[in-house]
């Protein structure tokens, strides 16, 4: 039998999970759960308690305890949606060399006196160019010598998948976006855009089944080219 707390926990979390409380709420007190269910003040504490720690709940000194924001029942998916078709998707690559940038390898996890290479490629739609990867892999998945025909890096997941038996597009993954206005003069030019035009910035970082860093990608993608799909979905 679930010791009371527990019983009490699975209750609270049902009525939050119907929606009888809705994000921002106040959620009972402990005074209203010893009245309802007849327990402790130990045992009203702890089945709070759980559900606070468990991201459900959360509380403000001196005003109560609040259903949070971010969890409650359900899961949201972003996705990008393609504005064009990808039968007429191209790409050009423009450099694949070794670097030792500070801040690069910091965020590729790696020691000051280590290196990485970078990939720098444009995709176009027809003639038009939409988006500029900037992407660091460690040594460890990038086959050396550097291939003389920059083609080859194309696809860097194709080749790390070819090179290595890894497939990128699996793994665990955190990704940023948003809107900037560049500055710098090449990507300006790359991208087709004035000054006063925004490009979305994409920062994404992948990880290896052991934690290290897989890849670092800063994207550059024209504003004209960028639409997001946004899906709530019930648990």
């Amino acid at each position: 039998m679930l010791p009371k707390y527990e019983q009490i926990k699975q209750d609270l979390l049902q009525e939050i999970k119907d929606h009888k409380f809705i994000p921002g709420d106040k959620f009972y007190s402990e005074a209203d759960i010893k009245r309802m269910y007849s327990v402790s003040s130990i045992t009203a504490v702890k089945a709070l308690n759980e559900l606070t720690s468990a991201g459900y709940l959360y509380r403000i000194q001196g005003k109560g305890t609040f259903v949070s924001k971010a969890k409650v029942s359900q899961s949201v998916k972003f996705s990008d949606i393609e504005l064009h078709s990808l039968d007429q998707e191209k790409v050009k690559v423009l450099a694949a060399e070794e670097g030792n940038d500070p801040e690069i390898l910091k965020e590729l996890g790696l020691a000051a006196s280590a290196s990485y290479y970078r990939i720098k490629r444009v995709r176009y739609f027809g003639d038009v160019p939409f988006l500029v990867h900037i992407t660091h892999l460690p040594k460890k998945l990038m086959k050396e010598p550097i291939a003389k025909n920059l083609n080859r890096y194309a696809s860097v997941y194709e080749r790390v998948r070819k090179d290595f038996a890894i497939d990128l597009f699996s793994l665990a993954s955190v990704e940023t976006n948003e809107i900037v206005f560049p500055d710098d003069a090449e990507l300006l030019n790359l991208l087709q855009l004035s000054f006063r035009e925004p490009a979305v910035k994409q920062v994404k970082h992948s990880y290896l089944a052991d934690g290290s860093v897989a890849e670092y990608i800063v994207s550059y993608k024209h504003w004209k080219y960028f639409k997001t799909k946004i899906e709530v979905e019930p648990a």
